[in-house]
């Protein structure tokens, strides 16, 4: 699980008198000042031992201090915040001087989006996945931030058929799908702009040693991996790279549907 979102699950999840639960609420609270603070100065402004910073960012699955500095370091700089808001510095100039212009052509956007997605998603193409979900032993649908919460989405989905959906949430999660699966089963990757293979790159070389078979879903993300697929499945006609999740919501919520009744 990508750690802001680990860290606003534990706030949303956990009782306020828990030390994780303040530790998270300082990390969010002080999120600016992260990547120029020492472990001691954490440990001394959040009243804790240096010993429990330790643990505690090793539950948040990072690989020490400096990586957890680093990884808010890369959040907080402009190009990561326009990625993460999925803006242009266009886009930026527009919503600060013509807001109700840029709310116009961002719902255009959106709705040419979803009208090319109606005309790009292949029916067969999903009918063959749901073929290849239900025959294989285990299955696991993997994505990485919004993408892997609508694989959840996809696991609730497939609970009225009886199919266990497993979604690796966490990095030993993803560890103890490596270990259990095998030719026999099936990984589903949900990846719109090819996220999932930066940040876990390795977990990925790992998956491909062991012969599982794979399947990507994605909206139009072009790998010199694709040899490496099953099938891959596209969701639009070109890479959007400003509107979001929404190609993937559809499929996920065409998904749920046809495998229920097809």
């Amino acid at each position: 699980m990508d750690p802001i979102l680990k860290l606003y699950s534990y706030i949303n999840t956990q009782n306020s008198g828990n030390t994780y639960y303040k530790l998270s609420l300082f990390v969010i609270k002080n999120i600016k000042r992260l990547p120029n603070m020492s472990i001691s100065q954490f440990a001394e402004e959040s009243f804790v031992s240096k010993a429990t910073i330790t643990r505690f960012i090793q539950f948040l699955e990072f690989d020490g201090y400096t990586d957890f500095k680093s990884y808010f370091d890369r959040l907080l700089n402009s190009s990561s915040k326009l990625s993460f808001l999925k803006l242009t510095e266009p886009d930026v100039s527009d919503i600060q001087g013509a807001p109700l212009d840029f709310l116009h052509n961002y719902t255009q956007q959106i709705t040419e989006v979803i009208q090319d997605t109606a005309a790009s998603m292949d029916v067969q193409a999903i009918d063959s996945l749901i073929h290849s979900v239900k025959s294989a032993e285990k299955v696991a649908f993997l994505g990485f931030s919004d993408s892997n919460t609508i694989a959840k989405d996809i696991q609730l989905g497939c609970l009225s058929i009886g199919k266990l959906i497993e979604v690796a949430e966490s990095t030993q999660k993803f560890h103890d799908i490596l270990e259990r699966f095998d030719s026999n089963d099936l990984i589903v990757i949900l990846s719109n702009y090819g996220n999932f293979f930066s940040v876990y790159h390795q977990l990925y070389n790992a998956l491909l040693s062991k012969r599982i078979p794979l399947i990507l879903v994605t909206q139009n993300y072009g790998t010199m991996d694709s040899f490496r697929f099953k099938q891959t499945i596209y969701l639009t006609s070109k890479r959007k790279l400003n509107i979001g999740n929404y190609p993937m919501r559809i499929f996920s919520e065409y998904f749920v549907r046809r495998i229920t009744f097809i």
